[in-house]
């Protein structure tokens, strides 16, 4: 089977996609490639906040090579900014990408790809796949759910037998496992000054996503509209009209609403509204940043001075300049609420 390079876009982890990176380095210049105008730059930054909002990033379609530069550029950003929560968080939204393409494969591409990307021995035999077992136990050792012990596997003369489905699970599990790999690998290039405002830039702007807040000092389980910090109203109430909310916009409101109670299927007839829902898609988002999937690491709000940053503040009262996050305005506004709704029985 011969890939194209759309394939190489989609699955970094063959080795077309080496070979096209090497390539088009040589050609362009790695100056060039990291300059401050460069689309390749533009979409590596937008590969990242993909994973950081959305969960999954996505295929630059427009520009292939581009988008083929971008992977390992992303992987350079994120080697400089040393944030090991920002490697994790990004090889799992590139892991859910590749899943969710690998799912449509045939038998024989799933098969292809992996003896070309990884160097698996793969046999196919009627609706099953059997992979060797040390190709298989190097991959699962990481994939801590019992059903993927292999005592619990059919063996056969040393191969596992999985369905297709397992078998697209345990090679995205594999290119996972590459990412984190390729991190700690990835030279220490001497990046230009230029960019390293643009590094400064996302540090500033994940420090107040990606840190885990104490939920159990904001958490409040009531959903009580009349609480909502002034941003999230706003969001709200864009989202119930059907505009279509940028990712940092959709990630502040479902971690908010989450945070608060509600759950992934609740928030499904909200997201709904939106000119690209694709229910499968935002209910996966959703499930995965209330941490019942994945990473099961729950994620909390942006703090203000992010929301700042995305110009996604409206403060408009005076309770606003006084905390740092919206689940303690919400906090804060629902015991005054409280005390007020008491003040007025005790009358």
């Amino acid at each position: 089977m011969i890939f194209s390079k759309l394939d190489a876009a989609t699955y970094p982890f063959i080795s077309l996609a080496s070979r096209l990176v090497k390539e088009l380095e040589e050609s362009l210049g790695l100056n060039a490639i990291l300059s401050p105008d460069s689309e390749v730059l533009r979409r590596s930054v937008e590969r990242i906040r993909e994973a950081v909002y959305s969960r999954a990033t996505s295929v630059y379609k427009r520009d292939l090579e581009v988008e083929v530069l971008s992977h390992p550029v992303a992987l350079i950003l994120i080697k400089h900014m040393n944030n090991k929560r920002l490697v994790n968080v990004y090889a799992e939204a590139e892991k859910n990408r590749v899943l969710a393409n690998l799912l449509k494969e045939s038998q024989e591409k799933l098969a292809t790809l992996a003896i070309d990307g990884f160097n698996w021995h793969v046999k196919r035999e009627g609706d099953f796949l059997f992979v060797r077992f040390d190709d298989y136990l190097k991959t699962s050792v990481n994939m801590l759910d019992a059903y993927w012990k292999l005592v619990n596997r059919r063996l056969v003369k040393g191969y596992v037998e999985l369905s297709r489905r397992d078998f697209s699970r345990l090679l995205a599990e594999a290119y996972r496992t590459r990412i984190l790999e390729k991190v700690n690998q990835v030279e220490d290039v001497q990046v230009p000054s230029t960019l390293k405002s643009v590094i400064e830039e996302l540090e500033r702007e994940f420090q107040g996503v990606l840190p885990k807040v104490d939920v159990s000092a904001t958490y409040v389980g009531e959903y009580v509209p009349s609480a909502f910090p002034a941003c999230i109203l706003k969001l709200l109430e864009e989202a119930e009209q059907g505009k279509n909310l940028s990712h940092m916009a959709r990630f502040t409101l479902a971690t908010f609403l989450l945070s608060i109670g509600k759950t992934p299927e609740e928030l499904l007839d909200l997201f709904r509204k939106m000119p690209d829902f694709d229910e499968s898609k935002t209910l996966y988002h959703l499930r995965h940043i209330a941490g019942e999937i994945g990473s099961r690491k729950k994620y909390t709000p942006p703090s203000c001075a992010t929301l700042r940053t995305f110009g996604l503040c409206v403060a408009n009262d005076e309770l606003c300049q006084k905390v740092k996050h919206p689940l303690t305005y919400y906090s804060k506004k629902l015991k005054s609420l409280k005390r007020g709704e008491l003040g007025k029985r005790a009358k």
